[in-house]
């Protein structure tokens, strides 16, 4: 049985959201550095080493770090390289999927197919919608967030690649917890977000384009947006490694420390991007196992489990305000409740970014008190 009285200490909390994550102090702490001008060697040194590596990690051919929200990331992606009389092909299953989809119809026409909350997006169920879609792009979401859902996007995307389109991801809830190669995985660009899996403070967006992307974006004419033209950014890289625009640029200190820890390990057992998804995944199938013993039920479709947050159902609504009422009330523990279909009974928690496996686990032994 679980000791409480050993590991929650007095004024504790654990937070267990989607993003933001918890943040280690050394990477708190690198915020805190003596301030430089975006204009100096000291930022082209720290924002050089931030694209080389990103690059690294995605397997891109280029790569940007924005100052903004997952959303702006996505945004920018598809401004720049979807045109106006574009067919996007989209593949909505859950709250950020319709999201993506909005986004598409400021810049662009969505031909969109949705599943039910729980479900997922494999290449036999979207084959076909491909094949009739016409489509010049698809974009979709890796990992729905809201339901704790993993699309197949790896080989979705490769069918896409076959047929000539362009290939646009939100992987902003999966990396690094989940397996991705843009090469490996036929993407044209990807992004991610600073204050989910890479366990830095919200803020930033990461990047990645291949090289078909980069050529599209930069043979345009008129891209609509001056803040997110990509065009500026990879302008003012190859000048002096410096972005267009003023950066956060503690916030970009924060980053390279993150990247350290993910490199280095200073949560010793996340040391490299197949690290970081072996303990991503293990944590995901301790915790659905705890779960389903406890006798909740999954909401996610077999075979389509994220590796960075479990969606699971309560018996009735109130079990399921109870619950989480409780874990933040009486034992400090903080995780969110489902979104779309499940908003009333579903409860989420995120094994997400440089978690502790010792908060898991009191989550779980706490849950199992209060149910």
């Amino acid at each position: 049985m679980f000791d409480f009285s050993i590991y929650i200490g007095e004024n504790m909390t654990i937070l267990l959201s989607p993003g933001p994550v918890p943040v280690l102090d050394e990477i708190s702490k690198a915020q805190t550095k003596e301030m430089i001008t975006h204009r100096s060697p000291e930022f082209s040194a720290l924002y050089g080493d931030l694209i080389s590596r990103l690059r690294g990690y995605f397997g891109a051919e280029e790569a940007y770090v924005l100052t903004g929200s997952g959303a702006l990331g996505l945004e920018t992606l598809i401004l720049n390289l979807c045109e106006k009389n574009d067919r996007v092909v989209c593949f909505p299953n859950g709250e950020f999927g319709q999201k993506l989809v909005e986004t598409v119809n400021v810049y662009a026409t969505s031909h969109s197919h949705t599943l039910e909350g729980g479900k997922g997006w494999s290449l036999e169920r979207a084959k076909e919608k491909i094949d009739s879609s016409n489509a010049q792009v698809l974009a979709m979401v890796y990992n729905e967030t809201g339901y704790g859902v993993c699309n197949h996007v790896k080989e979705i995307c490769k069918y896409a690649k076959s047929k000539g389109m362009l290939t646009i991801i939100d992987g902003i809830s999966a990396w690094p917890g989940t397996e991705m190669n843009m090469k490996e995985f036929h993407i044209d660009g990807f992004v991610t977000g600073s204050q989910k899996g890479i366990g830095a403070p919200p803020g930033m967006v990461l990047i990645g384009l291949s090289k078909e992307a980069v050529e599209r974006f930069s043979k345009r004419t008129n891209i609509p947006s001056y803040y997110c033209d990509l065009r500026k950014h990879k302008k003012r890289f190859e000048k002096d490694k410096q972005t267009p625009n003023t950066p956060a640029i503690s916030l970009f200190w924060a980053l390279q420390k993150a990247f350290d820890v993910l490199d280095a390990g200073s949560v010793k057992e996340n040391s490299g991007l197949q690290a970081a998804v072996k303990r991503h995944h293990e944590a995901a199938i301790h915790v659905r196992k705890r779960l389903v013993e406890m006798g909740f039920g999954m909401i996610a479709e077999k075979g389509f489990e994220s590796n960075t947050v479990t969606g699971f159902v309560c018996k009735s609504p109130e079990q399921a305000k109870a619950i989480k009422a409780k874990l933040a009330t009486e034992y400090g523990i903080k995780i969110v409740g489902a979104r779309g279909d499940f908003m009333e009974n579903g409860l989420r928690i995120a094994h997400m970014g440089n978690f502790k496996m010792a908060d898991i686990d009191a989550c779980l032994a706490a849950i199992e008190k209060i149910k």
